[in-house]
């Protein structure tokens, strides 16, 4: 998602919603207030980039390093299951040797 035009656009109508009011409040001639709306949300739309910017960026990085711990988190979880799987493997393999030697044994006498 793209942050900064999100980011940006808020900041530029709060901005220009809080001037409006601003003017009205004092009392301002109507041209006076809508020239520093204008002035206000484009101001505020500038900063509002620059905080988008800033906010992309973080959350780029976050979902990196939680990408990263996710990866990791699956790659000791296969490690697991693989060491568990060799092990059922060797001692399903010891007891097949054991039998077959008891096999043997009771044949032989």
């Amino acid at each position: 998602m793209k942050l900064r035009g999100f980011i940006s656009s808020a900041f530029g109508i709060v901005g220009f919603v809080v001037s409006v009011l601003a003017g009205l409040a004092a009392s301002n001639a109507i041209e006076s207030i809508l020239m520093r709306a204008t002035l206000c949300a484009l101001v505020c739309y500038g900063v509002g980039y620059v905080v988008g910017l800033m906010a992309e960026q973080i959350s780029k990085e976050h979902a990196e390093r939680i990408a990263k711990k996710v990866a990791e988190s699956d790659a000791e979880e296969e490690r697991k299951e693989a060491e568990e799987q060799a092990a059922q493997e060797a001692e399903a393999a010891a007891l097949g040797a054991e039998a077959t030697a008891s096999a043997t044994m009771a044949g032989k006498t």
